[in-house]
């Protein structure tokens, strides 16, 4: 049984730098409320 979760950080610039954080891949997504003005990216943090 895996326990674990999903977390949504919002932030800046450096967000990228966040120690721990692997297997990033970065995706341009669409929204309801219209386009990001950047892509999503999105990790694992510690496992």
């Amino acid at each position: 049984m895996s326990n674990k979760s999903v977390l949504g950080i919002i932030g800046g610039s450096g967000v990228y730098d966040i120690d721990g954080l692997t297997n990033t891949r970065w995706e341009k997504i669409e929204s309801p409320f219209g386009e990001p003005s950047d892509e999503l990216l999105f990790g694992e943090l510690d496992g």
